[in-house]
């Protein structure tokens, strides 16, 4: 089955993107680590602590039930997540 008009198939996608949802909670939550420790806590900084298990779950449970669009939600959420903390941040740091 051709997905997106490439040779890739759906499982081939939704499997990147679960990988891709995994993965961003690890760096995510390791981002905030080491940015409490160099600047301080942020109240922007919840966003990357509470976004990537919502990412989490839409691509497992997206994977699981062969949901295209709640896959391709979670890598955009996953995607999204960091710069849009550190846009965050720097607003409320000025």
């Amino acid at each position: 089955m051709e997905f997106f008009g490439g040779g890739y198939g759906l499982e081939r996608f939704l499997t990147r993107c679960f990988c891709l949802g995994l993965g961003s909670v690890l760096v995510c939550w390791c981002a905030v680590v080491f940015l409490v420790k160099e600047e301080g806590w942020h109240f922007s900084f919840l966003v990357c602590v509470v976004l990537p298990p919502v990412v989490a779950y839409l691509a497992v449970r997206g994977r699981r039930e062969m949901h295209a669009g709640m896959a391709a939600s979670a890598a955009v959420l996953a995607l999204v997540t960091l710069p849009l903390t550190f846009v965050l941040a720097s607003l409320e740091s000025s």
